[in-house]
């Protein structure tokens, strides 16, 4: 079509519409066709600059489709300076037009600008090398830098520049291109260089405090107090985080407060030219006469507590800190404090809080806010939304919200900075057991506007333990179960975090929070287990209540207080086995209103984990419209959305239903499996849109693209489908569904129904290993279980009571395996262990299936034997031993095939890497040939196959394809047995190098 509206006139005013959308763009911020703007590049003449208070200059270059050449006009923009600020512009967006903007008709062009969709890419400033350095440099991310040769004349010399993405284009309107300038403004390099200066500077001026350890003990008991905490490392790190964190904040509000110093001002500093600790406080204190309770009352704490020539060296350290980050252009240390905390917090093993990601935060922010009812452009709509937190930690996940919610106010006219004080008075909510959480919380929020005043916030720092002998152990933000109030502390005697002015206890000592107020809950919350006594926690009464150094009767205690709120809480989703996280799923029910979004961070083993079922029926029932994202790599760490978990997790996304209606359209939830966990906030924008698109799609299975960039994945599925988590290829996961089902759905054929049963409807499961073996004594002071489980006998002889109880991969390569250890009768337990041994049988299921190093998903014995925690006994049904038997052989036989794998891996939780988990309530669950819909000579070809095979030698799960003994077993059971057709095992062929090939089944380990 052709065009009649030059690109200078388009230009114009599409300037005008990216500068209504952020009010801090007015004035000259925005210039269209600007002409000698850059320094010594008069001919470089930008489209549009974007040249905002904050932040880098942002190019955007237009071209009308096919804009074949708006990419090389960009990268030609990329590394000028600004003449007038001396800024060098580290990010360009090409923009291609759409041709029938061209022709727009007179007076229009503002509004079809408003409706069209643009395409765009972006290309961000990477980094000078020579020839030498480039051999050793890392190579992971080749495939996402474009990279573009400079003629400057310097030999071996090359500057590379980012696209993103990396192919194709990304799709949206005029308030998604404003939200990637944004992001952009702040450069990746910038945030990743702050994030090392803070964390040498931190750890440097911990090293002042550790030399007092000798000398000032009872100082660093002081700042540990300040803290909440025991004295020791990670809380020195933490307490110079504080101090870092004050200055940093400090250098920002110099520029916007006429009274307020700089930390380098030389009014701070003694005649000597050092930083001086009684100025320094001064300057503080000065600072909290305006406001900033929340950053500086602790940090002054601390810094008041040192001797005066510690607390020099540490102003010294963390002052050219500060000056580090302010020349990097860090206005607030709201991501370089988040990516640095993870590695700061104290108690982390028995706590678990793992922080969250910024790109994480700001990937649940987006898709959950996107689903917020609200009206953006009404004032007091925005003003009346609540946002929590009860589990703070960072505040990344809170601050990424509100910044979210600010975004969209301001593309609707607004000026989210008049919000400011009515957010953080009323609308954002934080909670958190540590005082340092809370600190950087509040920070995180009010660095959104750093210069906006405000008064007392809704950040509070939770009770914990036993506070005073006269009141009952508290659990922290579970406090708010059945509880509109609840009694809170801060780190220097307040109730709330502060804007104005100190709020000591007595004059405010509840944190307010009904039920049924919030908008949104977005929470990362811990997931320690109450009931998990092995590994780091073994010894341990309580593991979920250790946290503080709390003792072996206050972990009691607070257990006991946990049970005691629960005696109000209707269908509860909180269970022991799933651990803490599961209780805080029923806090964030309780909080949430009618038609708000509950977003939370939760292990991966919530899509199908025995323990999690309340969890998932809670969702199923009471909410709508559920999302849940994994990440489907090899790596265990590469498939958590948080920091250190070394775990898969889950972001799960919902709104709560207005009624108690439900209909079978009502467990539709949206599956998502992403590549990689995104790098980045402009990443993880564009994620949360693709996501948010395929939600409101038609499509039922599919691929998420940025740009022609594949990031993963989706499936419409329900509740039961969480076989879904991690998935990389859609299709596996259309395939597992169905046979879950008992159908077989292979590509390119029509579906069958196979003679397959649920094992539950074929018998039933064995014992519980504990109720085998367990602990000598219970807590009455009887043994669990009637045997000890020791070596087999050592010469040889055969034992009474045989038993398969651990696993070992070198033993396990046949279907046929030996017992490898053996069951004596504890003093008394005679009676006891001979019901024991009546469950003893042939068949045993894998609970803990290593896909990547074992071979089998259930084996036989040659005789009758207990099954162990790795193997439990599964007694079939039949009128005599050799029905039995058959129908024994006919399980394993199945359960082996790569249906049979697929199946059990379907069902599995895997949450590590090459490793799929069943308990043994779920084995019921698992879908095997059903012998009552097979015909007599179908048995006898059955077990006659069986005996074929059972001597003979198979790979691992994840080598299946490679695996030429269980290409054969398929062949075998499907062809001779089932006499399916010849195209059904071709079809199959590539089933299994599809299964073969998805991260979670090889975990990184050659197939």
């Amino acid at each position: 079509m052709p065009s009649h509206i030059s690109e200078v006139a388009l230009n114009a005013e599409l300037a005008a519409e990216l500068r209504d959308r952020n009010p801090r763009w007015g004035g000259g911020a925005v210039l269209a066709e600007a002409s000698g703007v850059f320094r010594g590049a008069a001919a470089l003449q930008p489209d549009i600059l974007v040249n905002g208070e904050t932040g880098n200059p942002v190019v955007v270059e237009t071209e009308y489709e096919p804009a074949s050449s708006v990419e090389s006009d960009a990268l030609k923009r990329l590394g000028a300076v600004v003449d007038d600020t001396g800024r060098t512009v580290d990010a360009v967006v090409a923009v291609r037009i759409p041709t029938a903007l061209g022709a727009a008709p007179p007076g229009s062009l503002s509004e079809r600008i408003n409706t069209s969709a643009f395409q765009y890419c972006c290309y961000s400033s990477g980094v000078t090398e020579t020839a030498e350095t480039a051999e050793t440099a890392e190579t992971a991310e080749t495939a996402e830098t474009a990279e573009v040769t400079e003629a400057d004349g310097d030999a071996g010399v090359k500057t590379t520049a980012s696209r993103f993405p990396t192919a194709g284009w990304l799709t949206g309107g005029v308030d998604d291109l404003v939200g990637l300038i944004e992001r952009v403004m702040m450069p990746d390099s910038a945030i990743a260089a702050g994030a090392q200066a803070l964390e040498f500077g931190v750890n440097d001026a911990a090293a002042v405090l550790d030399r007092l350890s000798k000398t000032h003990e009872p100082v660093l008991e002081s700042v540990a107090r300040t803290l909440r905490q025991e004295d020791g490392k990670q809380t020195r790190r933490m307490a110079m985080a504080i101090c870092a964190n004050a200055l940093v904040f400090q250098g920002a509000l110099a520029g916007s407060h006429e009274a307020i110093l700089d930390p380098a001002h030389q009014d701070l500093r003694t005649s000597l030219g050092r930083p001086s600790k009684r100025r320094m406080l001064s300057a503080w204190a000065d600072i909290l006469e305006v406001n900033y309770w929340p950053i500086f009352a602790v940090a002054a704490d601390v810094l008041a507590a040192l001797p005066d020539a510690a607390a020099t060296e540490v102003l010294e350290r963390l002052g050219a800190v500060a000056e580090e980050l302010a020349a990097l252009g860090a206005v607030t240390t709201g991501d370089l404090a988040g990516q640095m905390f993870g590695q700061l917090i104290s108690d982390r093993k028995f706590l678990a809080t793992f922080y969250t990601l910024p790109s994480s935060a700001v990937l649940l922010a987006e898709v959950s806010v996107a689903r917020i009812s609200c009206d953006f452009a009404t004032r007091a709509e925005v003003e009346t939304l609540q946002a929590a937190d009860l589990a703070c930690g960072t505040g990344a996940l809170l601050s990424a919200a509100y910044r979210s919610i600010a975004a969209r106010y301001r593309r609707c006219g607004g000026d989210d900075e008049s919000l400011h004080a009515a957010m953080m008075e009323r609308s954002l909510v934080g909670a958190d057991i540590m005082p340092a959480a809370t600190h950087l919380t509040s920070s995180m929020l009010s660095g959104v506007h750093p210069s906006t005043p405000f008064g007392n916030t809704r950040v509070y720092t939770m009770p914990y333990g036993r506070q005073r002998p006269e009141l009952p152990a508290a659990i922290g933000s579970l406090e708010f179960l059945g509880n509109d109030r609840v009694m809170s502390l801060f780190g220097t005697g307040r109730t709330v975090a502060a804007g104005e002015g100190e709020q000591r206890a007595g004059e405010a000592t509840r944190a307010d929070l009904p039920d049924a107020s919030l908008d949104l809950v977005i929470m990362n919350p811990p997931f320690t287990r109450s009931t998990n006594h092995e590994g780091a926690a073994a010894g341990v009464p309580r593991p979920a209540f250790a946290g503080f150094e709390t003792g072996e009767a206050e972990q009691r205690q607070m257990a006991a207080r946990l049970d005691d709120i629960y005696r109000g809480v209707r269908n509860r989703a909180g269970h022991g086995n799933a651990g803490l996280a599961s209780n805080f799923v029923d806090l964030a029910d309780a909080k949430s209103k009618p038609g708000g979004v509950v977003a939370l961070v939760l292990p991966a083993a919530v899509a199908s984990g025995g323990a999690w079922q309340a969890t998932r029926d809670k969702l199923r029932y009471g909410y709508t419209g559920a999302v849940v994202v994994t990440i489907a790599s090899a790596g265990s760490t590469d498939r958590a959305f948080s920091a250190d978990t070394g775990m898969a997790e889950a972001l799960v996304v919902a709104t709560k239903r207005a009624g108690d209606h439900f209909t079978a359209d009502d467990d539709a939830v949206l599956w998502v499996s992403l590549n990689g966990r995104p790098r980045n906030a402009i990443e993880a924008a564009e994620t949360a849109k693709a996501v948010v698109a395929a939600q409101r799609g038609s499509e039922s299975i599919g691929r998420l693209r940025l740009g022609d960039d594949m990031i993963g994945s989706f499936v419409v599925g329900g509740w039961d489908d969480g076989g879904c988590v991690g998935v990389a290829n859609p299709d596996i996961a259309e395939t597992a569904a169905a046979l879950s089902q008992g159908v077989l759905r292979l590509s390119g054929l029509a579906e069958a129904r196979l003679p397959l049963a649920l094992l539950s409807d074929l018998g039933e499961r064995g014992l519980y290993h504990l109720d085998i073996a367990g602990p000598a004594l219970s807590s009455r002071g009887v043994p669990r279980g009637p045997f000890n489980i020791e070596a087999l006998p050592w010469n040889d002889s055969p034992a009474s009571y045989p038993v398969l109880w651990r696993h070992e991969a070198s033993r396990e390569r046949r279907l046929v395996v030996e017992p490898d250890t053996q069951a004596t009768v504890r003093e008394g337990r005679r009676d006891h262990a001979i019901s024991v041994w009546q469950t003893a049988t042939r068949l045993h299921m894998n609970l803990d299936f290593q896909l990547n190093s074992q071979p089998l998903s259930a084996c036989m014995t040659a005789k009758a034997c207990i099954g162990g925690r790795a193997w439990p006994n599964y007694r079939l049904d039949g009128s005599d031993d050799a029905e039995v038997e058959a129908r024994e052989k006919l399980t394993v036989l199945w359960m082996n095939t790569t249906l049979g794998l697929l199946g059990f891996w379907w069902l599995a939780t895997r949450q590590q890497q090459g490793r799929a988990v069943l308990t043994i309530t779920r084995l019921g669950d698992l879908m095997s040939l059903d012998p009552r819909q097979l015909s007599s000579q179908q048995m006898t070809r059955a077990q006659a196959c069986f005996d074929e095979f059972s001597g003979l030698d198979l790979l691992p799960a994840h080598r299946a394809l490679a695996d030429p003994i269980r290409q054969r077993l398929d062949r075998t059971v499907l062809g001779e047995v089932l006499e399916m057709p010849a195209e059904v095992l071709d079809r199959l062929d590539v089933l299994r190098e599809q299964w073969c090939a998805e991260p979670s089944v090889h975990g990184g380990k050659r197939r």
